[in-house]
Protein backbone atom coordinates (compact mmCIF):
# COMPACT_ATOMS: atom_id res chain seq x y z
CA UNK A 1 0.00 0.00 0.00
CA UNK A 2 1.30 3.29 -0.78
CA UNK A 3 0.01 6.71 0.26
CA UNK A 4 0.56 9.94 -0.83
CA UNK A 5 0.48 13.53 0.98
CA UNK A 6 1.48 16.47 0.16
CA UNK A 7 1.96 20.48 0.51
CA UNK A 8 0.89 20.39 4.15
CA UNK A 9 3.53 23.68 4.46
CA UNK A 10 4.38 23.01 8.60
CA UNK A 11 5.47 26.74 9.64
CA UNK A 12 7.13 27.68 12.25
CA UNK A 13 3.84 30.11 13.17
CA UNK A 14 5.61 33.30 11.89
CA UNK A 15 4.08 33.75 9.19
CA UNK A 16 0.51 32.09 9.88
CA UNK A 17 -0.78 29.46 11.20
CA UNK A 18 0.70 25.95 11.22
CA UNK A 19 -1.96 22.64 10.35
CA UNK A 20 -3.68 21.67 13.58
CA UNK A 21 -3.20 18.12 14.73
CA UNK A 22 -6.62 16.53 14.78
CA UNK A 23 -6.01 16.31 10.87
CA UNK A 24 -3.01 14.30 11.12
CA UNK A 25 -5.08 12.30 13.75
CA UNK A 26 -7.76 11.99 11.13
CA UNK A 27 -5.17 10.61 8.51
CA UNK A 28 -3.75 8.36 10.43
CA UNK A 29 -7.36 6.72 11.87
CA UNK A 30 -7.78 6.47 8.02
CA UNK A 31 -4.77 4.78 6.95
CA UNK A 32 -4.77 2.15 9.72
CA UNK A 33 -8.43 1.26 8.75
CA UNK A 34 -7.73 0.85 5.00
CA UNK A 35 -4.85 -0.96 5.40
CA UNK A 36 -6.05 -3.64 7.39
CA UNK A 37 -9.10 -3.63 4.83
CA UNK A 38 -6.45 -3.80 1.91
CA UNK A 39 -4.56 -6.61 3.80
CA UNK A 40 -1.76 -4.65 3.19
CA UNK A 41 1.78 -6.21 3.46
CA UNK A 42 3.57 -2.88 3.86
CA UNK A 43 2.80 0.41 4.33
CA UNK A 44 4.80 3.28 2.52
CA UNK A 45 3.90 6.88 2.66
CA UNK A 46 5.37 9.16 0.59
CA UNK A 47 5.70 13.34 1.79
CA UNK A 48 5.94 14.22 -1.73
CA UNK A 49 7.08 18.35 -1.16
CA UNK A 50 6.53 21.26 0.85
CA UNK A 51 6.11 19.69 3.66
CA UNK A 52 8.45 21.59 6.08
CA UNK A 53 7.93 25.27 4.44
CA UNK A 54 11.10 26.64 4.83
CA UNK A 55 10.66 30.26 2.86
CA UNK A 56 7.13 30.85 4.35
CA UNK A 57 9.19 32.12 7.96
CA UNK A 58 9.47 35.75 8.68
CA UNK A 59 12.85 34.82 10.30
CA UNK A 60 13.88 35.54 6.60
CA UNK A 61 13.01 39.40 7.60
CA UNK A 62 15.64 39.63 9.98
CA UNK A 63 18.43 39.73 7.64
CA UNK A 64 19.91 42.61 6.33
CA UNK A 65 20.73 40.48 3.51
CA UNK A 66 20.97 36.98 3.89
CA UNK A 67 18.12 35.33 1.73
CA UNK A 68 17.64 31.93 -0.21
CA UNK A 69 18.96 32.84 -3.41
CA UNK A 70 22.13 34.13 -1.31
CA UNK A 71 25.69 32.41 -2.17
CA UNK A 72 26.61 30.34 0.46
CA UNK A 73 29.88 32.82 1.76
CA UNK A 74 27.43 35.26 1.70
CA UNK A 75 26.62 36.90 5.63
CA UNK A 76 24.58 39.13 7.46
CA UNK A 77 26.09 41.92 9.92
CA UNK A 78 25.91 39.38 12.22
CA UNK A 79 27.94 36.81 10.56
CA UNK A 80 25.25 34.47 10.47
CA UNK A 81 24.70 32.47 6.43
CA UNK A 82 22.61 30.77 4.44
CA UNK A 83 23.06 27.05 6.16
CA UNK A 84 22.39 28.83 9.79
CA UNK A 85 18.96 30.30 8.72
CA UNK A 86 18.10 27.36 6.97
CA UNK A 87 18.92 25.04 10.12
CA UNK A 88 17.28 27.43 12.69
CA UNK A 89 14.23 28.00 10.23
CA UNK A 90 14.03 23.87 9.90
CA UNK A 91 14.25 23.74 14.01
CA UNK A 92 11.70 25.74 15.10
CA UNK A 93 9.47 23.98 12.64
CA UNK A 94 10.01 20.83 13.92
CA UNK A 95 9.82 22.50 17.68
CA UNK A 96 6.77 23.96 17.09
CA UNK A 97 4.12 22.44 19.51
CA UNK A 98 1.53 21.76 17.18
CA UNK A 99 4.00 20.37 14.58
CA UNK A 100 5.50 18.24 17.20
CA UNK A 101 2.03 16.70 17.90
CA UNK A 102 1.29 15.75 14.18
CA UNK A 103 4.51 14.67 13.20
CA UNK A 104 3.88 12.36 17.08
CA UNK A 105 1.27 11.01 15.21
CA UNK A 106 2.78 9.83 12.44
CA UNK A 107 5.18 8.38 14.05
CA UNK A 108 2.79 6.65 16.26
CA UNK A 109 1.06 5.21 12.84
CA UNK A 110 4.30 3.99 12.14
CA UNK A 111 4.63 1.93 15.27
CA UNK A 112 0.67 0.40 15.61
CA UNK A 113 1.18 -0.71 11.82
CA UNK A 114 4.50 -2.60 12.30
CA UNK A 115 2.68 -4.34 16.07
CA UNK A 116 0.44 -5.68 13.09
CA UNK A 117 3.45 -7.10 10.56
CA UNK A 118 2.95 -4.50 8.49
CA UNK A 119 6.26 -2.81 7.91
CA UNK A 120 6.22 1.05 7.45
CA UNK A 121 8.49 3.44 4.82
CA UNK A 122 8.43 7.03 4.93
CA UNK A 123 9.78 8.80 1.63
CA UNK A 124 10.53 12.32 1.39
CA UNK A 125 10.61 14.08 -1.94
CA UNK A 126 11.48 17.68 -2.37
CA UNK A 127 9.20 20.94 -3.36
CA UNK A 128 10.03 24.65 -4.02
CA UNK A 129 8.95 25.48 -0.48
CA UNK A 130 11.62 22.80 1.60
CA UNK A 131 14.09 22.21 -1.25
CA UNK A 132 16.90 24.71 1.16
CA UNK A 133 16.63 20.94 3.09
CA UNK A 134 18.52 19.07 0.88
CA UNK A 135 21.38 21.32 0.20
CA UNK A 136 22.65 20.49 4.03
CA UNK A 137 23.76 17.31 5.69
CA UNK A 138 21.95 17.92 9.25
CA UNK A 139 18.54 19.31 7.66
CA UNK A 140 17.91 16.16 5.72
CA UNK A 141 19.12 14.30 9.16
CA UNK A 142 16.43 16.31 11.09
CA UNK A 143 13.85 15.12 8.52
CA UNK A 144 15.20 11.90 8.79
CA UNK A 145 14.59 11.37 12.43
CA UNK A 146 10.90 12.75 12.60
CA UNK A 147 10.27 9.96 10.13
CA UNK A 148 12.53 7.76 11.77
CA UNK A 149 14.12 7.21 8.03
CA UNK A 150 17.64 5.69 7.17
CA UNK A 151 20.86 7.76 8.64
CA UNK A 152 21.91 7.58 4.67
CA UNK A 153 20.31 10.35 4.07
CA UNK A 154 23.06 12.32 6.08
CA UNK A 155 25.32 11.39 3.15
CA UNK A 156 22.73 11.58 0.22
CA UNK A 157 19.74 13.66 -1.09
CA UNK A 158 16.31 13.15 -0.90
CA UNK A 159 15.28 12.57 -4.39
CA UNK A 160 13.18 14.74 -6.61
CA UNK A 161 10.57 12.15 -8.77
CA UNK A 162 10.84 8.27 -7.62
CA UNK A 163 9.28 5.70 -9.55
CA UNK A 164 7.62 2.28 -7.54
CA UNK A 165 7.63 -0.46 -10.26
CA UNK A 166 5.13 -2.41 -8.00
CA UNK A 167 2.59 0.16 -8.23
CA UNK A 168 3.54 1.33 -11.31
CA UNK A 169 4.13 4.71 -10.17
CA UNK A 170 6.01 7.79 -10.87
CA UNK A 171 5.52 11.22 -8.38
CA UNK A 172 7.41 14.00 -8.40
CA UNK A 173 6.12 17.55 -6.47
CA UNK A 174 4.83 19.55 -9.80
CA UNK A 175 6.70 22.48 -9.40
CA UNK A 176 8.90 21.38 -12.09
CA UNK A 177 6.25 22.25 -14.37
CA UNK A 178 6.20 25.93 -12.90
CA UNK A 179 8.70 28.73 -14.07
CA UNK A 180 8.06 30.69 -11.98
CA UNK A 181 8.53 28.12 -8.66
CA UNK A 182 11.78 26.27 -10.39
CA UNK A 183 14.49 27.37 -11.92
CA UNK A 184 15.86 24.14 -14.06
CA UNK A 185 17.60 23.09 -11.11
CA UNK A 186 16.43 21.63 -7.53
CA UNK A 187 19.25 23.49 -5.94
CA UNK A 188 18.29 26.61 -6.99
CA UNK A 189 16.18 29.29 -5.63
CA UNK A 190 13.56 30.60 -7.90
CA UNK A 191 10.88 33.91 -8.28
CA UNK A 192 8.46 31.88 -6.25
CA UNK A 193 10.98 32.18 -3.36
CA UNK A 194 11.64 36.27 -3.80
CA UNK A 195 7.67 36.57 -3.78
CA UNK A 196 6.90 34.43 -0.52
CA UNK A 197 9.50 36.53 1.22
CA UNK A 198 9.74 39.96 0.10
CA UNK A 199 5.73 40.56 -1.00
CA UNK A 200 3.96 37.65 1.27
CA UNK A 201 5.44 37.47 4.60
CA UNK A 202 6.81 41.12 4.10
CA UNK A 203 3.14 42.02 3.70
CA UNK A 204 1.49 41.43 6.67
CA UNK A 205 4.47 42.57 9.22
CA UNK A 206 4.42 45.86 7.36
CA UNK A 207 0.32 45.96 7.99
CA UNK A 208 0.93 45.06 11.35
CA UNK A 209 3.67 47.82 11.85
CA UNK A 210 1.55 50.74 9.76
CA UNK A 211 -2.07 49.97 11.23
CA UNK A 212 -2.44 49.86 15.29
CA UNK A 213 -6.09 50.54 15.51
CA UNK A 214 -6.98 47.79 12.65
CA UNK A 215 -9.40 45.12 13.22
CA UNK A 216 -7.61 42.03 14.99
CA UNK A 217 -9.19 39.99 12.33
CA UNK A 218 -8.43 41.68 9.73
CA UNK A 219 -4.77 41.70 10.78
CA UNK A 220 -5.21 38.14 10.85
CA UNK A 221 -7.04 37.48 7.59
CA UNK A 222 -3.83 39.40 6.17
CA UNK A 223 -1.93 36.83 7.13
CA UNK A 224 -3.89 34.19 4.83
CA UNK A 225 -2.52 36.04 1.77
CA UNK A 226 -0.02 32.88 1.38
CA UNK A 227 -2.95 30.81 0.67
CA UNK A 228 -5.24 32.45 -2.08
CA UNK A 229 -5.46 30.69 -4.70
CA UNK A 230 -3.62 31.26 -7.65
CA UNK A 231 -1.56 33.80 -6.62
CA UNK A 232 -2.47 36.47 -9.39
CA UNK A 233 -5.54 36.93 -7.67
CA UNK A 234 -3.52 38.27 -4.37
CA UNK A 235 -4.41 42.06 -5.45
CA UNK A 236 -7.98 41.51 -5.86
CA UNK A 237 -8.31 39.66 -2.97
CA UNK A 238 -6.54 42.35 -0.71
CA UNK A 239 -8.79 44.76 -2.24
CA UNK A 240 -11.77 42.84 -1.19
CA UNK A 241 -10.59 42.25 2.24
CA UNK A 242 -10.65 45.87 2.67
CA UNK A 243 -14.02 46.43 1.64
CA UNK A 244 -15.14 43.58 3.60
CA UNK A 245 -14.01 45.42 6.35
CA UNK A 246 -15.40 49.34 5.21
CA UNK A 247 -12.53 51.06 6.58
CA UNK A 248 -11.59 53.40 3.96
CA UNK A 249 -8.12 54.86 5.71
CA UNK A 250 -6.78 51.22 6.29
CA UNK A 251 -7.85 50.30 2.81
CA UNK A 252 -5.98 52.93 1.47
CA UNK A 253 -3.23 52.43 3.45
CA UNK A 254 -3.31 48.41 2.49
CA UNK A 255 -3.00 49.24 -0.76
CA UNK A 256 -0.47 51.88 -0.64
CA UNK A 257 1.72 49.24 1.65
CA UNK A 258 1.40 46.66 -0.90
CA UNK A 259 2.18 48.86 -4.18
CA UNK A 260 5.26 49.63 -2.23
CA UNK A 261 6.56 46.08 -1.52
CA UNK A 262 5.55 45.42 -5.63
CA UNK A 263 7.44 48.46 -6.12
CA UNK A 264 10.75 47.28 -4.20
CA UNK A 265 10.17 43.74 -5.21
CA UNK A 266 10.72 44.66 -8.49
CA UNK A 267 14.11 46.37 -7.92
CA UNK A 268 15.41 43.73 -6.27
CA UNK A 269 18.85 42.21 -8.15
CA UNK A 270 17.58 39.02 -8.17
CA UNK A 271 14.52 39.91 -9.85
CA UNK A 272 16.38 41.83 -12.20
CA UNK A 273 18.16 38.96 -13.10
CA UNK A 274 15.36 37.27 -14.20
CA UNK A 275 13.97 40.52 -16.10
CA UNK A 276 15.05 39.29 -19.94
CA UNK A 277 14.39 41.05 -23.22
CA UNK A 278 10.71 40.99 -24.33
CA UNK A 279 7.85 39.49 -22.38
CA UNK A 280 8.49 37.19 -19.72
CA UNK A 281 7.66 36.39 -16.33
CA UNK A 282 8.72 39.33 -14.53
CA UNK A 283 7.23 41.62 -16.90
CA UNK A 284 3.78 39.31 -16.29
CA UNK A 285 4.15 40.00 -12.41
CA UNK A 286 4.32 43.35 -13.09
CA UNK A 287 1.30 43.43 -14.77
CA UNK A 288 -0.66 41.60 -12.14
CA UNK A 289 0.53 42.77 -8.78
CA UNK A 290 0.83 46.38 -9.51
CA UNK A 291 -1.97 46.33 -11.55
CA UNK A 292 -4.10 48.36 -8.88
CA UNK A 293 -1.78 51.46 -10.12
CA UNK A 294 -2.97 51.19 -13.31
CA UNK A 295 -7.00 50.55 -12.80
CA UNK A 296 -9.62 50.01 -10.85
CA UNK A 297 -9.83 46.48 -8.58
CA UNK A 298 -13.01 45.91 -9.87
CA UNK A 299 -12.06 46.02 -13.99
CA UNK A 300 -8.97 43.81 -13.26
CA UNK A 301 -10.72 41.24 -11.65
CA UNK A 302 -12.29 40.25 -14.46
CA UNK A 303 -9.21 39.58 -16.65
CA UNK A 304 -8.06 36.24 -17.28
CA UNK A 305 -5.74 35.62 -14.96
CA UNK A 306 -6.60 32.45 -13.76
CA UNK A 307 -6.21 31.28 -17.53
CA UNK A 308 -2.62 32.64 -17.57
CA UNK A 309 -1.80 30.80 -14.04
CA UNK A 310 -3.37 27.47 -15.83
CA UNK A 311 -0.83 28.32 -18.56
CA UNK A 312 2.24 29.14 -16.44
CA UNK A 313 1.94 26.39 -13.99
CA UNK A 314 -1.67 25.55 -12.93
CA UNK A 315 -3.54 22.38 -13.31
CA UNK A 316 -4.46 22.20 -16.79
CA UNK A 317 -1.20 22.94 -17.46
CA UNK A 318 0.34 19.96 -15.06
CA UNK A 319 -2.17 17.51 -16.94
CA UNK A 320 -0.39 18.08 -20.15
CA UNK A 321 3.04 17.36 -18.40
CA UNK A 322 1.64 14.44 -16.83
CA UNK A 323 0.49 12.93 -20.09
CA UNK A 324 3.84 13.73 -21.69
CA UNK A 325 6.10 12.01 -18.63
CA UNK A 326 8.71 9.46 -20.40
CA UNK A 327 8.41 6.90 -18.13
CA UNK A 328 4.24 7.12 -18.81
CA UNK A 329 5.08 7.43 -22.16
CA UNK A 330 7.22 4.03 -22.29
CA UNK A 331 4.79 2.10 -20.97
CA UNK A 332 6.78 1.86 -17.92
CA UNK A 333 4.53 3.88 -15.23
CA UNK A 334 0.62 3.83 -15.40
CA UNK A 335 -0.23 6.52 -13.06
CA UNK A 336 1.76 9.65 -12.70
CA UNK A 337 1.37 11.87 -9.53
CA UNK A 338 1.94 15.70 -8.52
CA UNK A 339 1.79 17.66 -5.77
CA UNK A 340 1.79 21.93 -5.93
CA UNK A 341 -1.35 23.34 -6.85
CA UNK A 342 -3.06 22.80 -3.94
CA UNK A 343 -5.70 21.57 -6.20
CA UNK A 344 -6.22 17.56 -5.60
CA UNK A 345 -7.32 15.45 -8.97
CA UNK A 346 -7.54 12.37 -10.89
CA UNK A 347 -7.71 12.74 -14.37
CA UNK A 348 -7.67 9.85 -17.20
CA UNK A 349 -5.10 10.40 -19.43
CA UNK A 350 -4.88 7.48 -22.51
CA UNK A 351 -5.63 3.82 -22.79
CA UNK A 352 -3.52 1.89 -24.60
CA UNK A 353 -3.03 -2.15 -25.07
CA UNK A 354 -0.35 -4.13 -24.14
CA UNK A 355 1.52 -7.10 -25.72
CA UNK A 356 -0.39 -9.26 -23.73
CA UNK A 357 -3.83 -8.08 -24.86
CA UNK A 358 -4.73 -6.21 -21.86
CA UNK A 359 -5.66 -2.34 -21.80
CA UNK A 360 -3.39 0.05 -19.62
CA UNK A 361 -5.60 2.85 -18.06
CA UNK A 362 -3.31 5.67 -17.58
CA UNK A 363 -3.93 7.92 -15.31
CA UNK A 364 -2.99 11.45 -13.35
CA UNK A 365 -3.30 11.99 -9.81
CA UNK A 366 -2.79 15.53 -8.03
CA UNK A 367 -2.47 15.07 -3.79
CA UNK A 368 -4.08 18.36 -3.17
CA UNK A 369 -2.88 20.29 -0.02
CA UNK A 370 -4.34 20.03 3.63
CA UNK A 371 -4.15 24.04 4.11
CA UNK A 372 -6.67 26.91 3.66
CA UNK A 373 -7.44 27.58 0.60
CA UNK A 374 -9.03 31.09 -0.20
CA UNK A 375 -10.62 31.44 -4.03
CA UNK A 376 -12.71 34.13 -5.81
CA UNK A 377 -16.47 33.35 -6.40
CA UNK A 378 -17.19 32.44 -9.99
CA UNK A 379 -20.38 34.52 -10.25
CA UNK A 380 -19.78 37.38 -8.40
CA UNK A 381 -20.69 40.48 -10.62
CA UNK A 382 -17.27 41.89 -9.95
CA UNK A 383 -15.55 38.79 -9.14
CA UNK A 384 -14.12 40.30 -5.73
CA UNK A 385 -15.28 37.94 -3.79
CA UNK A 386 -13.60 35.41 -1.95
CA UNK A 387 -14.79 32.18 0.10
CA UNK A 388 -12.79 30.02 1.51
CA UNK A 389 -12.47 26.51 3.24
CA UNK A 390 -10.15 23.60 4.94
CA UNK A 391 -8.89 20.81 2.72
CA UNK A 392 -7.20 17.29 3.07
CA UNK A 393 -6.67 15.11 0.58
CA UNK A 394 -4.64 12.36 0.02
CA UNK A 395 -3.87 9.18 -3.01
CA UNK A 396 -3.47 5.58 -2.21
CA UNK A 397 -2.70 2.74 -4.14
CA UNK A 398 -2.69 -0.70 -3.96
CA UNK A 399 -0.25 -3.82 -5.94
CA UNK A 400 -1.10 -7.17 -6.88
CA UNK A 401 -2.98 -8.95 -3.50
CA UNK A 402 -3.96 -5.88 -1.91
CA UNK A 403 -7.17 -4.50 -2.34
CA UNK A 404 -9.43 -7.14 -3.92
CA UNK A 405 -12.80 -6.72 -3.62
CA UNK A 406 -15.51 -9.20 -2.97
CA UNK A 407 -15.82 -10.02 -6.23
CA UNK A 408 -12.30 -10.88 -6.76
CA UNK A 409 -11.45 -7.53 -8.61
CA UNK A 410 -8.45 -6.20 -7.68
CA UNK A 411 -8.14 -2.46 -7.30
CA UNK A 412 -5.64 0.02 -8.01
CA UNK A 413 -6.34 3.30 -6.50
CA UNK A 414 -7.85 4.96 -3.52
CA UNK A 415 -8.83 8.87 -3.15
CA UNK A 416 -9.92 10.52 0.06
CA UNK A 417 -10.26 13.98 -0.15
CA UNK A 418 -12.73 16.64 3.07
CA UNK A 419 -13.62 19.73 3.18
CA UNK A 420 -14.39 21.81 6.03
CA UNK A 421 -15.69 25.43 5.29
Amino acid sequence: MLVFISDLHLTDGSSGETINPDAFEKFTYQISQLAQKAKARELQIVLLGDIFDIIRSDTWLKSDSVRPWSSEDALDRNGVGLRKYTSDILTDIIENPKNKQSISWLQELKSTMEKWDVPVQFTYLTGNHDWLINRYPETRMAVSRCFLMPDSYEAKKFPDGFFWNDYKVYARHGDFYDPINYEKDRDRSSLGDAIVIELINRFHNEAEKHIRNADPQFLSLIKEIDNVRPMFDIPVWIDGLCKRFKSRNTANKIKEIWNNLVKDFMKLDFVKQHDKFGPDYVDLLKMVFGISKIMPLSITARLPFKKIASLIGGSDKMIDCAFKEDILKRNEAQFIVYGHTHKHCVIPLDQVPLSDGSLMNKMYFNTGTWRTVHERTKFDIQSQEFTNWQVMSFVVFYKDGERVDTNGNQRRFEVWSGALG
